[in-house]
């Protein structure tokens, strides 16, 4: 018998910085970073395990559009489950690990 999961998919945006301009510098922003909402696609199982197609899409109809042609949700990028949910609880200790692990790449990296 084959096991299907079923995966609620939604395209969650975020403000990233997608140029510079020196000429748009201010107080806030002192070296004129140029912020635009980017939108990803993510899929969620029912005990909250995530996966992403992509993200730093321009809209989100162009990440509908990148769904409706992606390959199986199997072979998207695995990422950090869902907090509090029960794939969280059980993974706890790989992402930790995870975290860690980037800390230390990022270890004398200015911000």
């Amino acid at each position: 018998m084959e096991t299907r999961t079923v995966w609620s998919v939604y395209f969650p945006s975020d403000l990233a910085v997608v140029g510079y301009n020196p000429e748009n510098a201010d107080l806030d922003r002192p070296r004129g970073e140029i912020i635009r909402e980017r939108f990803s696609v993510v899929a969620e199982d029912a005990l909250g395990h995530r996966r992403l197609l992509g993200s730093g899409f321009e809209s989100e109809a162009a990440a509908e559009a990148a769904y409706l042609e992606a390959p199986p949700v199997a072979l998207w990028e695995a990422i950090r489950p869902c907090y509090g949910s029960e794939a969280y609880a059980a993974d706890a200790p790989y992402w930790e690990a995870q975290m860690d692990a980037w800390e230390r790449d990022l270890e004398g990296v200015a911000r």
